[in-house]
């Protein structure tokens, strides 16, 4: 599913390959299919954290846009581009409206 289009209407959530914890407040991913590690900041770690069950983009902009001052453009352009690279390393899965 890694190579679905992500858009705003997309649903997308943790792939199984991927493995989470917590340090210092902060998400650390590991991909064990790809033995890849990655550290997330402040925003991608919220990100990860709200995709712990399906969520739909729509839904998860307008959350951060509840907690983050910045435009609503911006927030949208910033949520694309990280679940477009947590999607281009398989750490998340992404539904679209076809199912």
């Amino acid at each position: 599913m890694g190579d679905a289009e992500i858009g705003a209407e997309s649903v997308v959530a943790w792939s199984g390959a991927a493995v989470a914890t917590e340090v210092n407040g902060e998400v650390v991913l590991m991909n064990l299919e790809r033995d890849r590690c990655h550290g997330l900041g402040e925003t991608g770690s919220e990100i990860w954290r709200k995709m712990s069950k399906p969520i739909a983009v729509t839904e998860l902009v307008a959350q951060l846009e509840a907690e983050f001052v910045a435009t609503s453009g911006e927030i949208e352009r910033d949520v694309l581009r990280i679940l477009k690279e947590f999607a281009a390393e398989g750490l998340i899965e992404i539904h679209t409206g076809e199912q």
